[in-house]
C-alpha cells in the first residue's frame, strides 16, 4: 500500500485530532499540535452517492465515504465499489492513495477506499 499523503494534527493539550489543520484546537483552543499520519484499516462511518458531478469526472456517479482510521483520524474519500448495496456503516475497508481523476492531463491524487 502506498503511503497515505495526508497529515492530521493532534492537540498536545487535550488530544483531539483535527483534519484538516485548524489554527486552534476546536475543544480547548490550544495552538500546539503534533503531526500524525493515518494508520491501519479504516471503518466506514457514513457514505453517499453523488449523481451531479462537477466537470472533469469520467464516471456517471461517485461514491464517497467518511471513514475513521485505526488511530482515530477521520477523512473523506472515494469508495471503489460496484453497488451501493454492498456498503454498510461500520464495515472495514482499506485506504489507498491513488489518482482519482485527471486535470490538465495531470493526475489528481486522493483517498480511495476498497
Amino acid at each position: 500500500m502506498d503511503e497515505i499523503k495526508i497529515t492530521a494534527y493532534k492537540c498536545k493539550k487535550c488530544g483531539r485530532i483535527h483534519f484538516p489543520f485548524h489554527d486552534r484546537c476546536l475543544d480547548c483552543i490550544a495552538r500546539d499540535f503534533e503531526e500524525i499520519k493515518p494508520e491501519g484499516p479504516v471503518r466506514l462511518l457514513a457514505f453517499t452517492e453523488i449523481y451531479n458531478l462537477p466537470w472533469g469526472f469520467d464516471v456517471r456517479t461517485l461514491k464517497i465515504g467518511v471513514v475513521e482510521f485505526a488511530n482515530k483520524v477521520k477523512a473523506m474519500g472515494q469508495i471503489d465499489v460496484d453497488e451501493m448495496g454492498d456498503l454498510k456503516t461500520g464495515m472495514k475497508l482499506t485506504a489507498y492513495w491513488e489518482p482519482v481523476r485527471k486535470t490538465a492531463d495531470e493526475d489528481v491524487f486522493g483517498l480511495v477506499f476498497r
